[in-house]
């Protein structure tokens, strides 16, 4: 493991009011909560903790340049029944220090795996947004027996490819970041009829502020995984996704998972886009409720 540190920032990048914003959109969570600081082959990962110590553990990853505190519509929920672990993803927008770079996908699973190991934690309940969907996917395909159900919203990827559109839109907006252009690349992502509230703008903010002084330095493209990797996943899988879903044809995607997954309840959401899990929270809340009892 290389002992130097790897910068998220770019270089006139603002570390203080990256900082700032993290911290603003952290306090939109409505339950108790602390930060957590675990190492990791990759360099040490930070996690936001909140939940009953006792209680079964859930592993949270967000979505690609967002960070931990985008559950902020569903941690009351969560946190209720269950020990949740929101992670920064190493390497993107969060407050971990990067020492090594994941790069392929059994370097994605060897991080999660580091995780529970510094947790303690020998299984838990796996549910991922957008990147981090596909990255729970990639770790329940190299460690099913780690993983007691997976939940996917808007998985990346995995499922089926990203129309090329959203390489367009994102892509402008990471190398030439300007507040204009995110804007443009969020409004992209939401479903058309999506009004955000405070606490969105909020969170957007926290958004536009990370583009602005930030460069993901996770170096791995999330694939399609294969027709066998998929008929071979048999944990209870819940897939959830926007009926205006922008980065794949969501009928598409779900048919395909449901051809290959055995083991798997889905859910198209109504007035919802790539962001399902903040613009339709209550809806998305319950269905993961409903799957979880089972």
């Amino acid at each position: 493991m290389s002992k130097n540190n790897i910068s998220i920032f770019r270089k006139n990048g603002d570390m203080k009011a990256f900082i700032a914003a993290y911290d603003e959109a952290l306090k939109l969570w409505t339950v108790p909560y602390e930060e957590l600081m675990i190492p990791t082959r990759f360099g040490e990962t930070h996690m936001v903790v909140a939940g009953s110590a006792d209680a079964e553990p859930l592993i949270l990853i967000h979505g690609m340049t967002f960070s931990a505190t985008m559950w902020y519509p569903n941690i009351e929920m969560l946190a209720e029944k269950y020990r949740v672990y929101a992670l920064d993803t190493i390497g993107d927008f969060g407050k971990g220090n990067v020492t090594d770079i994941i790069k392929n996908r059994q370097d994605a699973a060897n991080w999660l795996d580091d995780v529970l190991s510094a947790l303690r934690l020998y299984k838990a309940i796996f549910m991922g947004h957008s990147m981090g969907g596909w990255l729970c996917t990639n770790f329940a395909i190299h460690n099913s027996e780690k993983v007691e159900k997976l939940i996917l919203l808007a998985p990346a990827s995995g499922m089926h490819k990203i129309t090329p559109r959203f390489f367009f839109k994102v892509y402008p907006a990471v190398v030439f970041p300007s507040e204009t252009r995110i804007m443009k690349e969020i409004e992209w992502f939401v479903s058309p009829v999506f009004q955000p509230d405070e606490r969105a703008k909020i969170l957007f903010r926290q958004f536009i502020v990370s583009g602005m002084n930030c460069v993901p330095c996770i170096r791995i493209i999330p694939s399609v995984f294969a027709d066998e990797e998929l008929q071979n996943l048999t944990v209870k899988t819940l897939l959830l996704v926007g009926e205006h879903e922008t980065i794949y044809n969501p009928t598409k995607m779900v048919g395909r998972a449901k051809r290959l997954m055995l083991n798997l309840t889905t859910q198209m959401i109504p007035n919802a886009g790539h962001g399902l899990s903040i613009e339709q929270h209550e809806i998305v809340n319950e269905a993961i409720k409903t799957f979880l009892k089972t």
